[in-house]
């Protein structure tokens, strides 16, 4: 606000200086009019810089007020636009002479009353105080929304940790998941590995026994065949006793490889002991 009023106080000091320098008198019309002719370049001057503040002036009141949906740059109006029209009036009014000259005075006077009318000056602070207060409102419903957008960063913060740390723990859990696969991958293998052994062995088992199996069915045989050899020969006449002890010594060496230790054995296998010999 200072500085808006800095600037209303500045165009009124530059309209001030215009006007004087058109309203300096002289003793005649022509003596106004080749006054003016040679101060002209230097009252284009001060038009420009007032031009140049006022555009100032227009910006910063876009600046201000920038809800207001009318760009008084871009489009060239603004407030204080009729002032500069106002200027442009009286130099081209002071060019068509002295009758004219009188009436730029009276619009002159018009524009110095309205620049310093305080009633004026008082609807600008009013709008100025409204506009103030609209962005005090405007500012603590800003502030409301940040706060709730920073409750909701929070929020999404809080979550996105959350969903970081299941992540994490998924993680882990996969890792030991493919960790026990792998474990049961290598017990099957070795279990594999072991059933192809076992395999193995009970196929040599099988076959040990096979071979055991005709060992026996020989064995068998032979001892079947002895007794009844043993059974003929117990049916004859025990006329010749020592080639029969002869003959039992010879089948214990057969089947137990040892004659001497156990021959009573033998013959008590094969049903022949003493008694029987006597």
């Amino acid at each position: 606000m200072i500085f808006r009023f800095m600037f209303i106080a500045e165009l009124n000091e530059k309209t001030n200086a215009m006007l004087k320098l058109i309203e300096e008198d002289a003793d005649s019309f022509a003596k106004r009019a080749e006054m003016y002719y040679k101060k002209r370049p230097e009252l284009i001057s001060m038009v420009e810089d007032f031009y140049r503040t006022h555009r100032s002036l227009a910006e910063r009141y876009d600046q201000v007020k920038p809800d207001t949906g009318i760009s008084h740059i871009a489009s060239g109006v603004s407030p204080f636009a009729s002032a500069k029209y106002r200027i442009e009036k009286l130099i081209s009014f002071a060019d068509t002479g002295y009758d004219t000259y009188s009436e730029n005075f009276d619009v002159d006077e018009s524009m110095e009353s309205e620049v310093d009318d305080p009633e004026h000056e008082e609807k600008e602070v009013a709008k100025f105080h409204s506009y103030t207060k609209d962005e005090q409102v405007s500012s603590v419903a800003v502030n409301e929304e940040v706060m709730k957008l920073r409750d909701e960063i929070k929020r999404v913060r809080d979550e996105n940790e959350v969903h970081k740390e299941q992540l994490k723990q998924k993680d882990t859990i996969c890792d030991e998941v493919m960790k026990l696969r792998e474990e049961i991958e290598r017990l099957r293998v070795e279990n594999e590995a072991h059933k192809e052994q076992l395999k193995q062995k009970n196929e040599e088992k099988i076959e040990v026994i096979k071979q055991l199996s005709v060992a026996i069915d020989l064995l068998k045989q032979d001892n079947v065949m002895m007794r009844n050899f043993i059974a003929k020969e117990s049916t004859k006449k025990w006329k010749f006793p020592f080639e029969f002890n002869k003959f039992g010594a010879l089948s214990v060496k057969l089947f137990n490889g040892n004659p001497k230790n156990q021959p009573s054995v033998e013959l008590s296998r094969c049903g022949l002991d003493g008694h029987q010999i006597a």
